[in-house]
Protein backbone atom coordinates (compact mmCIF):
# COMPACT_ATOMS: atom_id res chain seq x y z
CA UNK A 1 0.00 0.00 0.00
CA UNK A 2 1.31 3.45 -0.83
CA UNK A 3 2.41 5.55 2.13
CA UNK A 4 0.50 8.67 2.98
CA UNK A 5 3.76 10.39 3.86
CA UNK A 6 3.76 12.20 0.54
CA UNK A 7 3.50 15.70 -0.72
CA UNK A 8 0.96 17.58 -2.74
CA UNK A 9 1.78 19.36 -5.97
CA UNK A 10 0.59 22.93 -5.43
CA UNK A 11 -2.12 24.92 -3.72
CA UNK A 12 -3.89 28.23 -3.37
CA UNK A 13 -5.91 29.28 -0.37
CA UNK A 14 -8.93 31.55 -0.22
CA UNK A 15 -6.77 34.60 0.47
CA UNK A 16 -4.77 34.21 -2.70
CA UNK A 17 -1.66 32.92 -0.93
CA UNK A 18 0.01 29.62 -1.58
CA UNK A 19 1.70 26.88 0.38
CA UNK A 20 5.24 25.68 -0.18
CA UNK A 21 5.52 23.86 -3.49
CA UNK A 22 6.25 20.19 -3.01
CA UNK A 23 7.10 17.29 -5.21
CA UNK A 24 4.98 14.47 -6.54
CA UNK A 25 3.65 11.67 -4.35
CA UNK A 26 6.03 9.01 -5.62
CA UNK A 27 9.11 11.06 -4.68
CA UNK A 28 10.75 9.77 -1.50
CA UNK A 29 11.78 12.52 0.89
CA UNK A 30 13.35 12.47 4.32
CA UNK A 31 11.34 12.99 7.49
CA UNK A 32 13.23 15.68 9.31
CA UNK A 33 13.03 16.09 13.10
CA UNK A 34 14.29 18.81 15.46
CA UNK A 35 16.76 16.38 17.03
CA UNK A 36 18.48 16.13 13.62
CA UNK A 37 19.76 19.65 14.22
CA UNK A 38 22.10 18.26 16.90
CA UNK A 39 24.16 16.78 14.10
CA UNK A 40 25.47 13.24 13.84
CA UNK A 41 24.68 12.26 17.49
CA UNK A 42 21.05 13.35 17.15
CA UNK A 43 20.53 11.61 13.82
CA UNK A 44 22.33 8.48 15.05
CA UNK A 45 20.05 8.29 18.11
CA UNK A 46 16.98 8.65 15.91
CA UNK A 47 18.10 5.82 13.62
CA UNK A 48 18.77 3.54 16.60
CA UNK A 49 15.37 4.30 18.11
CA UNK A 50 13.69 3.51 14.79
CA UNK A 51 15.54 0.18 14.76
CA UNK A 52 14.15 -0.45 18.23
CA UNK A 53 10.62 0.30 17.02
CA UNK A 54 10.87 -2.02 14.02
CA UNK A 55 12.45 -4.91 15.93
CA UNK A 56 9.23 -5.18 17.95
CA UNK A 57 7.10 -5.92 14.89
CA UNK A 58 7.09 -9.73 15.42
CA UNK A 59 5.64 -9.21 18.89
CA UNK A 60 2.79 -7.12 17.47
CA UNK A 61 2.07 -9.52 14.61
CA UNK A 62 1.87 -12.38 17.13
CA UNK A 63 -0.56 -10.44 19.32
CA UNK A 64 -2.55 -9.51 16.23
CA UNK A 65 -3.24 -13.20 15.52
CA UNK A 66 -5.21 -13.49 18.75
CA UNK A 67 -7.52 -10.52 18.19
CA UNK A 68 -11.26 -11.09 18.40
CA UNK A 69 -14.07 -8.52 18.33
CA UNK A 70 -14.74 -9.07 22.04
CA UNK A 71 -11.08 -8.76 23.05
CA UNK A 72 -10.70 -5.68 20.89
CA UNK A 73 -13.69 -4.02 22.56
CA UNK A 74 -12.26 -4.81 26.00
CA UNK A 75 -8.84 -3.45 25.03
CA UNK A 76 -10.38 -0.23 23.73
CA UNK A 77 -12.16 0.24 27.05
CA UNK A 78 -8.90 -0.39 28.92
CA UNK A 79 -7.07 2.00 26.61
CA UNK A 80 -9.62 4.68 27.53
CA UNK A 81 -8.32 4.44 31.12
CA UNK A 82 -5.10 6.04 29.86
CA UNK A 83 -6.62 8.98 27.98
CA UNK A 84 -6.91 12.62 28.96
CA UNK A 85 -10.69 12.25 29.00
CA UNK A 86 -10.54 9.62 31.74
CA UNK A 87 -7.82 11.45 33.67
CA UNK A 88 -9.91 14.62 33.58
CA UNK A 89 -12.86 12.79 35.15
CA UNK A 90 -10.52 11.27 37.73
CA UNK A 91 -9.02 14.68 38.47
CA UNK A 92 -12.50 16.07 39.18
CA UNK A 93 -13.45 13.00 41.21
CA UNK A 94 -10.40 13.44 43.41
CA UNK A 95 -10.89 17.19 43.75
CA UNK A 96 -14.63 17.16 44.42
CA UNK A 97 -15.01 13.87 46.23
CA UNK A 98 -11.96 12.20 47.78
CA UNK A 99 -9.00 14.48 48.51
CA UNK A 100 -8.71 18.05 47.22
CA UNK A 101 -4.93 18.20 47.75
CA UNK A 102 -4.37 14.94 45.89
CA UNK A 103 -6.62 16.26 43.12
CA UNK A 104 -4.62 19.41 42.50
CA UNK A 105 -1.25 17.63 42.67
CA UNK A 106 -2.60 14.96 40.33
CA UNK A 107 -3.69 17.70 37.89
CA UNK A 108 -0.27 19.35 37.88
CA UNK A 109 1.49 16.02 37.40
CA UNK A 110 -0.85 15.22 34.50
CA UNK A 111 0.24 18.47 32.82
CA UNK A 112 3.91 17.62 33.39
CA UNK A 113 3.48 14.14 31.93
CA UNK A 114 1.68 15.39 28.83
CA UNK A 115 4.35 18.03 28.25
CA UNK A 116 7.29 15.64 28.50
CA UNK A 117 5.65 13.10 26.18
CA UNK A 118 4.58 15.76 23.67
CA UNK A 119 7.99 17.43 23.50
CA UNK A 120 9.82 14.13 23.02
CA UNK A 121 7.38 12.93 20.34
CA UNK A 122 7.66 16.19 18.41
CA UNK A 123 11.46 16.26 18.79
CA UNK A 124 12.01 12.69 17.57
CA UNK A 125 9.18 12.28 15.01
CA UNK A 126 9.37 8.52 14.97
CA UNK A 127 6.66 6.40 13.32
CA UNK A 128 4.13 4.00 14.75
CA UNK A 129 4.22 0.25 13.94
CA UNK A 130 4.77 -0.88 10.37
CA UNK A 131 1.84 -0.70 7.97
CA UNK A 132 0.24 -2.86 6.57
CA UNK A 133 1.76 -5.76 8.53
CA UNK A 134 0.37 -4.38 11.78
CA UNK A 135 -3.19 -3.18 11.35
CA UNK A 136 -4.13 -0.55 13.98
CA UNK A 137 -7.52 -0.80 15.64
CA UNK A 138 -7.82 2.94 16.19
CA UNK A 139 -6.60 6.16 14.60
CA UNK A 140 -3.52 7.89 15.97
CA UNK A 141 -2.54 11.35 14.80
CA UNK A 142 0.69 12.05 16.67
CA UNK A 143 4.14 10.48 16.59
CA UNK A 144 4.98 7.31 18.46
CA UNK A 145 7.89 7.39 20.89
CA UNK A 146 7.42 7.69 23.83
CA UNK A 147 3.87 6.48 24.38
CA UNK A 148 1.59 8.97 26.15
CA UNK A 149 -0.42 6.07 27.57
CA UNK A 150 2.71 4.41 28.93
CA UNK A 151 4.23 7.54 30.46
CA UNK A 152 0.98 8.71 32.05
CA UNK A 153 0.07 5.13 32.99
CA UNK A 154 3.27 5.06 35.01
CA UNK A 155 3.22 8.42 36.76
CA UNK A 156 -0.48 8.92 37.53
CA UNK A 157 -1.62 5.55 38.93
CA UNK A 158 1.59 5.08 40.86
CA UNK A 159 1.53 8.63 42.24
CA UNK A 160 -1.92 7.87 43.64
CA UNK A 161 -0.41 4.76 45.22
CA UNK A 162 2.51 6.71 46.75
CA UNK A 163 0.17 9.43 48.04
CA UNK A 164 -2.37 7.13 49.67
CA UNK A 165 0.29 5.04 51.38
CA UNK A 166 1.64 8.21 53.01
CA UNK A 167 -1.57 10.11 53.76
CA UNK A 168 -4.28 7.43 54.10
CA UNK A 169 -4.67 4.80 56.80
CA UNK A 170 -5.23 1.49 55.08
CA UNK A 171 -5.42 -1.83 56.88
CA UNK A 172 -2.91 -4.61 56.09
CA UNK A 173 -5.64 -6.24 54.01
CA UNK A 174 -6.69 -3.12 52.08
CA UNK A 175 -3.16 -2.08 51.12
CA UNK A 176 -2.28 -5.11 48.94
CA UNK A 177 -5.72 -4.93 47.30
CA UNK A 178 -5.05 -1.31 46.34
CA UNK A 179 -1.61 -2.29 45.05
CA UNK A 180 -3.06 -4.98 42.80
CA UNK A 181 -5.70 -2.58 41.43
CA UNK A 182 -3.10 0.10 40.69
CA UNK A 183 -0.78 -2.42 39.03
CA UNK A 184 -3.57 -3.85 36.88
CA UNK A 185 -4.62 -0.34 35.83
CA UNK A 186 -1.09 0.68 34.89
CA UNK A 187 0.09 -2.42 33.05
CA UNK A 188 -3.19 -3.22 31.31
CA UNK A 189 -3.26 0.28 29.79
CA UNK A 190 0.23 -0.27 28.41
CA UNK A 191 -0.60 -3.71 27.01
CA UNK A 192 -3.77 -2.39 25.37
CA UNK A 193 -1.66 -0.11 23.17
CA UNK A 194 0.32 -3.10 21.92
CA UNK A 195 -2.83 -5.10 21.29
CA UNK A 196 -4.45 -2.25 19.34
CA UNK A 197 -1.36 -1.98 17.13
CA UNK A 198 -0.73 1.72 17.71
CA UNK A 199 2.52 1.40 19.66
CA UNK A 200 5.60 -0.79 19.51
CA UNK A 201 7.24 -2.36 22.59
CA UNK A 202 9.96 0.31 22.31
CA UNK A 203 7.34 3.07 22.63
CA UNK A 204 5.87 1.44 25.74
CA UNK A 205 9.21 0.73 27.41
CA UNK A 206 10.58 4.23 26.76
CA UNK A 207 7.39 5.79 28.10
CA UNK A 208 7.63 3.67 31.23
CA UNK A 209 11.29 4.55 31.83
CA UNK A 210 10.69 8.28 31.39
CA UNK A 211 7.59 7.98 33.59
CA UNK A 212 9.63 6.43 36.41
CA UNK A 213 12.16 9.28 36.19
CA UNK A 214 9.43 11.95 36.20
CA UNK A 215 7.57 10.29 39.09
CA UNK A 216 10.71 9.89 41.20
CA UNK A 217 11.43 13.61 40.81
CA UNK A 218 7.81 14.61 41.44
CA UNK A 219 7.50 12.79 44.79
CA UNK A 220 10.46 14.85 45.99
CA UNK A 221 8.88 18.12 44.89
CA UNK A 222 5.11 17.78 45.36
CA UNK A 223 5.05 19.26 48.87
CA UNK A 224 7.19 22.20 47.73
CA UNK A 225 4.93 22.82 44.72
CA UNK A 226 1.78 22.66 46.85
CA UNK A 227 3.25 25.11 49.33
CA UNK A 228 4.16 27.49 46.52
CA UNK A 229 0.75 27.49 44.83
CA UNK A 230 -1.00 27.85 48.20
CA UNK A 231 0.63 31.21 48.86
CA UNK A 232 -2.01 33.83 48.30
CA UNK A 233 0.01 36.18 46.10
CA UNK A 234 -0.61 37.38 42.58
CA UNK A 235 3.09 36.92 41.81
CA UNK A 236 2.74 33.12 42.04
CA UNK A 237 -0.02 33.12 39.43
CA UNK A 238 1.91 35.51 37.17
CA UNK A 239 5.02 33.34 37.41
CA UNK A 240 2.93 30.30 36.46
CA UNK A 241 1.50 32.09 33.41
CA UNK A 242 4.98 33.15 32.28
CA UNK A 243 6.31 29.63 32.79
CA UNK A 244 3.51 28.17 30.66
CA UNK A 245 4.17 30.70 27.89
CA UNK A 246 7.87 29.82 27.88
CA UNK A 247 7.20 26.05 27.87
CA UNK A 248 4.74 26.33 24.96
CA UNK A 249 7.19 28.54 23.08
CA UNK A 250 9.95 25.92 23.54
CA UNK A 251 7.69 23.08 22.38
CA UNK A 252 8.81 21.87 18.92
CA UNK A 253 6.46 22.76 16.10
CA UNK A 254 4.11 19.98 14.98
CA UNK A 255 2.68 19.11 11.60
CA UNK A 256 -0.86 20.45 10.99
CA UNK A 257 -3.54 18.41 12.69
CA UNK A 258 -1.08 16.74 15.07
CA UNK A 259 -2.75 16.99 18.51
CA UNK A 260 0.48 16.95 20.53
CA UNK A 261 0.92 20.71 20.79
CA UNK A 262 -2.76 21.56 21.23
CA UNK A 263 -3.07 18.90 23.95
CA UNK A 264 -0.27 20.64 25.80
CA UNK A 265 -2.11 23.94 25.34
CA UNK A 266 -5.10 22.34 27.08
CA UNK A 267 -2.95 21.09 29.94
CA UNK A 268 -1.18 24.45 30.25
CA UNK A 269 -4.59 26.04 30.68
CA UNK A 270 -5.62 23.37 33.20
CA UNK A 271 -2.49 23.76 35.33
CA UNK A 272 -2.67 27.56 35.25
CA UNK A 273 -6.37 27.55 36.14
CA UNK A 274 -5.76 25.04 38.92
CA UNK A 275 -3.00 27.15 40.44
CA UNK A 276 -5.03 30.35 40.10
CA UNK A 277 -8.02 28.70 41.79
CA UNK A 278 -5.89 27.44 44.67
CA UNK A 279 -3.88 30.63 45.00
CA UNK A 280 -6.55 33.30 44.80
CA UNK A 281 -9.48 31.83 46.72
CA UNK A 282 -10.61 33.67 49.83
CA UNK A 283 -10.37 30.69 52.20
CA UNK A 284 -6.82 29.42 52.76
CA UNK A 285 -7.95 25.79 52.87
CA UNK A 286 -10.06 26.25 49.77
CA UNK A 287 -12.99 23.93 49.13
CA UNK A 288 -12.39 20.54 50.74
CA UNK A 289 -13.55 17.36 49.07
CA UNK A 290 -16.75 15.58 50.05
CA UNK A 291 -14.85 12.98 52.05
CA UNK A 292 -13.14 15.72 54.04
CA UNK A 293 -16.44 17.37 55.02
CA UNK A 294 -18.76 14.43 55.77
CA UNK A 295 -18.96 12.98 59.31
CA UNK A 296 -16.76 9.98 59.91
CA UNK A 297 -19.76 7.71 60.47
CA UNK A 298 -21.34 8.43 57.06
CA UNK A 299 -22.39 5.21 55.38
CA UNK A 300 -20.69 4.06 52.18
CA UNK A 301 -24.03 4.11 50.34
CA UNK A 302 -24.65 7.77 51.17
CA UNK A 303 -21.07 8.71 50.29
CA UNK A 304 -21.16 6.96 46.90
CA UNK A 305 -24.57 8.43 46.02
CA UNK A 306 -23.33 11.94 46.83
CA UNK A 307 -20.17 11.38 44.77
CA UNK A 308 -22.22 10.24 41.77
CA UNK A 309 -24.57 13.20 42.16
CA UNK A 310 -21.66 15.65 42.29
CA UNK A 311 -20.07 14.14 39.20
CA UNK A 312 -23.34 14.23 37.26
CA UNK A 313 -24.27 17.79 38.22
CA UNK A 314 -20.70 19.02 37.76
CA UNK A 315 -20.33 17.32 34.37
CA UNK A 316 -23.56 18.86 33.04
CA UNK A 317 -22.62 22.32 34.25
CA UNK A 318 -19.07 22.10 32.90
CA UNK A 319 -20.24 20.77 29.52
CA UNK A 320 -22.63 23.71 29.09
CA UNK A 321 -20.06 26.26 30.25
CA UNK A 322 -17.35 24.73 28.06
CA UNK A 323 -19.57 24.86 24.97
CA UNK A 324 -20.37 28.53 25.55
CA UNK A 325 -16.77 29.45 26.41
CA UNK A 326 -15.38 27.67 23.36
CA UNK A 327 -17.86 29.30 20.98
CA UNK A 328 -17.20 32.80 22.33
CA UNK A 329 -13.42 32.42 22.60
CA UNK A 330 -13.06 30.92 19.12
CA UNK A 331 -15.11 33.77 17.63
CA UNK A 332 -13.07 36.42 19.46
CA UNK A 333 -9.82 34.74 18.40
CA UNK A 334 -10.87 34.87 14.75
CA UNK A 335 -11.69 38.58 15.10
CA UNK A 336 -8.31 39.25 16.74
CA UNK A 337 -6.42 37.40 13.99
CA UNK A 338 -8.31 39.30 11.28
CA UNK A 339 -7.63 42.64 12.97
CA UNK A 340 -3.92 41.77 13.16
CA UNK A 341 -3.91 40.64 9.52
CA UNK A 342 -2.80 37.11 10.43
CA UNK A 343 -3.57 34.09 8.27
CA UNK A 344 -5.08 31.26 10.30
CA UNK A 345 -6.43 27.72 10.16
CA UNK A 346 -8.23 25.37 12.57
CA UNK A 347 -6.18 22.27 13.43
CA UNK A 348 -9.22 20.49 14.89
CA UNK A 349 -11.16 20.94 11.64
CA UNK A 350 -8.06 19.92 9.69
CA UNK A 351 -7.81 16.67 11.65
CA UNK A 352 -11.56 15.96 11.42
CA UNK A 353 -11.33 16.37 7.64
CA UNK A 354 -8.88 13.46 7.52
CA UNK A 355 -5.92 15.55 6.37
CA UNK A 356 -3.49 14.75 9.16
CA UNK A 357 -0.30 12.88 8.31
CA UNK A 358 -0.29 9.11 8.36
CA UNK A 359 2.08 8.26 11.22
CA UNK A 360 2.69 4.53 10.70
CA UNK A 361 5.94 3.25 9.27
CA UNK A 362 6.02 2.31 5.57
CA UNK A 363 8.80 1.52 3.10
CA UNK A 364 8.77 5.17 1.98
CA UNK A 365 9.44 6.49 5.48
CA UNK A 366 13.05 7.72 5.41
CA UNK A 367 15.00 9.31 8.24
CA UNK A 368 17.55 12.01 7.61
CA UNK A 369 20.87 10.26 6.87
CA UNK A 370 23.36 10.11 9.74
CA UNK A 371 26.10 11.41 7.49
CA UNK A 372 24.83 14.41 5.52
CA UNK A 373 25.29 14.62 1.75
CA UNK A 374 26.37 17.61 -0.26
CA UNK A 375 24.14 19.30 -2.78
CA UNK A 376 26.36 17.98 -5.55
CA UNK A 377 25.07 14.48 -4.72
CA UNK A 378 21.72 14.79 -6.45
CA UNK A 379 20.30 11.50 -5.27
CA UNK A 380 17.37 11.85 -2.84
CA UNK A 381 17.71 15.64 -2.70
CA UNK A 382 14.59 17.64 -3.47
CA UNK A 383 13.50 21.24 -3.83
CA UNK A 384 13.92 21.95 -0.11
CA UNK A 385 17.72 21.81 -0.27
CA UNK A 386 19.36 24.92 1.07
CA UNK A 387 20.56 27.63 -1.28
CA UNK A 388 24.15 27.62 0.00
CA UNK A 389 24.89 24.27 -1.66
CA UNK A 390 24.85 22.13 1.49
CA UNK A 391 22.28 19.40 2.01
CA UNK A 392 19.21 20.28 4.06
CA UNK A 393 16.61 17.61 4.77
CA UNK A 394 13.10 18.77 3.88
CA UNK A 395 11.22 20.09 6.88
CA UNK A 396 8.15 18.19 7.94
CA UNK A 397 6.15 21.46 8.10
CA UNK A 398 6.28 21.95 4.33
CA UNK A 399 5.89 18.32 3.30
CA UNK A 400 3.68 15.29 3.48
CA UNK A 401 0.22 16.84 3.15
CA UNK A 402 -2.59 14.68 1.84
CA UNK A 403 -3.29 15.72 -1.71
CA UNK A 404 -6.96 16.09 -0.74
CA UNK A 405 -5.98 19.17 1.27
CA UNK A 406 -5.73 21.12 -1.93
CA UNK A 407 -9.17 20.14 -3.18
CA UNK A 408 -10.84 21.75 -0.19
CA UNK A 409 -8.56 24.76 0.06
CA UNK A 410 -11.52 27.09 -0.31
CA UNK A 411 -12.31 26.31 3.34
CA UNK A 412 -10.19 28.89 5.16
CA UNK A 413 -10.19 27.02 8.45
CA UNK A 414 -8.82 23.84 6.88
CA UNK A 415 -6.32 25.15 4.37
CA UNK A 416 -2.93 25.20 6.09
CA UNK A 417 0.03 27.30 5.00
CA UNK A 418 3.43 27.53 6.65
CA UNK A 419 2.74 31.11 7.76
CA UNK A 420 -0.73 30.45 9.17
CA UNK A 421 -1.62 30.51 12.87
CA UNK A 422 -3.66 27.81 14.59
CA UNK A 423 -6.95 29.09 15.99
CA UNK A 424 -7.07 26.20 18.43
CA UNK A 425 -3.92 27.20 20.35
CA UNK A 426 -5.10 30.43 22.04
CA UNK A 427 -8.66 29.11 22.21
CA UNK A 428 -7.73 26.01 24.20
CA UNK A 429 -5.32 27.85 26.48
CA UNK A 430 -7.99 30.37 27.44
CA UNK A 431 -10.96 27.97 27.58
CA UNK A 432 -9.23 25.36 29.74
CA UNK A 433 -7.81 27.99 32.07
CA UNK A 434 -11.28 29.46 32.68
CA UNK A 435 -12.93 26.04 32.78
CA UNK A 436 -10.53 24.64 35.40
CA UNK A 437 -10.88 27.75 37.54
CA UNK A 438 -14.64 27.45 37.23
CA UNK A 439 -14.59 23.72 38.11
CA UNK A 440 -12.48 24.20 41.23
CA UNK A 441 -13.79 27.53 42.49
CA UNK A 442 -17.37 28.00 41.33
CA UNK A 443 -18.76 24.46 41.03
CA UNK A 444 -17.94 23.57 44.69
CA UNK A 445 -19.99 26.60 45.75
CA UNK A 446 -22.85 25.20 43.66
CA UNK A 447 -22.49 21.87 45.49
CA UNK A 448 -22.74 23.65 48.84
CA UNK A 449 -25.79 25.61 47.69
CA UNK A 450 -27.53 22.42 46.50
CA UNK A 451 -26.60 20.54 49.64
CA UNK A 452 -24.57 17.91 47.89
Amino acid sequence: MTSRLHTSNSSDDSDGGNTDSCKSEDQNVFVHAPIDNLGVPGRWLRHKLLDGILVGSPVLTTIQKYRTPTRTSVMKMISFLGTEDFYTVLFLLLSWGLDARLGRLFGILMGIGFYFAGVLKASLRLPRPEWPYIKPEEKAYDWALPSHHSLLGTILPWYIWVYITVHFNFTPTQLPVMFVLIALWSFSVMFSRLYLGVHSPADIVSGGIIGVIVLSMWVQLDDIVDSFISEQSFEAVLQTVLLMVVLLYLHPKCDPGNPSYTDNCCLAGVVTGLIAARNQRSRLLGFPSLKETLPADTSLTVFVSLIITRLFVGAVVIFVVRTIMKMITLHLTKIAFRMLGLRYYNSSAYMEAGLTMFKHYTKNFKLTPIEMKKASDKEDIDDCSSSDGSYSAPLIECKYFYSDAIKISNDKEICYTTDSWDLVVPTKCIVYFLLTYFALEIVPQLFIYLGI
